[in-house]
């Protein structure tokens, strides 16, 4: 039998069978097929109930037996961030002003980069410095021969030597440009190698479907990294590269900005992915708040403006709260959005409180707060099932996509997660570490385990005969 059959003159594109799947869909928990069309799923049930929607053109693919999930979502992780952890220093933002030009100098004797860069200081440090030329000739004593640029943790300031700053003025003036910004100074200067970062990139999305992640929620990333990462994602895709992940990206901020900034790099966001066919999306404004002046220091009055013009243009809203009075905070201001009228937007708090009555009311979602050290769905999960579920509906609920994703039924999106054995009877230890051995996206193989491994080995064969 095969639940959600089309008339017979349609026909399914692709048809998964002889598997156990798993499609967290309570009515339907097993199945031995999933037949898809246009990327999403068209039926699910049992293959030889498919006859009607099998036609000369279907593509048939056998799972050997193999366990199927919804595709893993990921969005409890700093894998965008990570991906450029070899290609630039990374600051500490709690280092006082001497460590951070004492790493700055080593890393300087370290690299041959043309333009020596880092991430991550705290820009508390520079504030008792009036003088630009004084803070540029602090990091002259580190490199004098090299342009120098370090990415405050916020990632809207920007601290450069005195080559840098002769190299930005020089181009402004040719370019006849008068505003000088973040983003400006970045693109003059640009510190990191496209090449590197396409490296970089693909490295991680391949150790992402070796996870089984078919989407990811780029967390606590600057928008520099972050737009770096997504156009790189586009460059590829317009070379006929295959997606292996979703991205639901966003703007992260971890200092109060001006609401209409914050809008505008929103709306930016979301124009350059429109004619990405859902592949990559900019729903999100991602706040890492504190009321630490030394670490942003977000006010009530702050915190609520950004919030709303984020949401009154329809934009979902995940806060990550440092401490406890930034929960309070930001539970107040999702609270203060429900009663302004934003009924449709989805708020997210990632707290170590607990806000059990505003979950029960809808006001907003709760999750744990970001966890850089580990894998934080295995550490906060007690069993393998529960893992799970936060990898597929609760990670769809938590981006509001569940109308789409999250379930193997029909009329979802057809992302699936396969491995040889059954996770379901493994402890979490050893569900951690499983590879996948195939990640499906918009219903095609994006990874296959198989076919990575002959690559890999065909790769080292020719290596050495060279």
């Amino acid at each position: 039998m095969a639940f959600g059959l089309f008339k017979k003159k349609n026909r399914a594109d692709i048809i998964y069978m002889n598997g156990h799947i798993y499609t967290q869909d309570p009515a339907l928990p097993w199945a031995t097929a999933a037949a898809c069309k246009d990327g999403r799923v068209m039926a699910v049930g049992d293959f030889e109930g498919m006859e009607e929607i099998t036609g000369e053109d279907t593509q048939v693919v056998d799972l050997k037996e193999q366990y199927m999930f919804p595709g893993f979502i990921e969005v409890h992780n700093t894998d965008i961030l990570k991906a450029f952890e070899n290609l630039y220093l990374a600051v500490d933002p709690v280092w006082d002003l001497d460590t951070v030009l004492e790493a700055v100098s080593e890393y300087a004797e370290e690299t041959d980069r043309e333009v020596v860069f880092g991430y991550g200081y705290g820009e508390h440090i520079l504030a008792d410095y009036d003088d630009p030329e004084e803070v540029q000739e602090l990091l002259d004593e580190a490199e004098r021969e090299r342009p120098v640029l370090i990415l405050g943790s916020s990632g809207v300031h920007c601290w450069y030597n005195t080559l840098a700053a002769q190299i930005i003025e020089e181009v402004m003036e040719n370019e006849g440009m008068t505003y000088l910004s973040a983003d400006v100074i970045l693109q003059i200067l640009a510190p990191l190698d496209f090449e590197e970062v396409e490296k970089a990139v693909i490295d991680s999305v391949n150790q992402l479907c070796d996870r089984g992640i078919t989407s990811v929620f780029p967390l606590n990333t600057p928008e520099y990294f972050a737009a770096q990462y997504q156009d790189c994602l586009v460059a590829l895709i317009g070379e006929s590269y295959t997606p292996k992940q979703r991205l639901f990206s966003g703007l992260f901020i971890n200092r109060p900005l001006m609401p209409e900034l914050v809008v505008h790099k929103l709306s930016a966001g979301r124009t350059n992915c429109i004619e990405l066919g859902g592949l990559i999306t900019c729903d999100f404004l991602k706040g890492e708040i504190s009321t630490d002046e030394d670490l942003g220091g977000f006010s009530e009055e702050d915190l609520r403006k950004i919030c709303q013009a984020a949401a009154d243009k329809g934009y979902h809203v995940h806060l990550d709260a440092v401490d406890r009075e930034a929960a309070e905070m930001a539970a107040e201001t999702f609270r203060y959005l429900r009663k302004k009228g934003c009924k449709n937007n989805i708020f997210v708090l990632a707290s170590a409180n607990s806000f059990e009555d505003d979950e029960q009311e809808g006001t907003f979602m709760t999750t744990w707060e970001t966890d850089y050290l580990n894998a934080s769905v295995y550490s906060h999960a007690k069993s393998v099932g529960e893992a799970i579920e936060l990898l597929t509906t609760g990670a769809a609920q938590l981006l509001g996509v569940s109308d789409d994703f999250g379930i193997i039924e029909q009329g979802k999106k057809a992302d699936f997660t396969v491995f040889e054995e059954n996770p379901l009877d493994k402890n979490l230890r050893y569900f951690s570490g499983m590879h996948a051995s195939m990640t499906v996206v918009d219903s095609q193989i994006v990874y296959d385990l198989e076919s990575a491994c002959d690559e890999e080995m065909y790769d080292l064969l020719v290596s050495m005969r060279l």
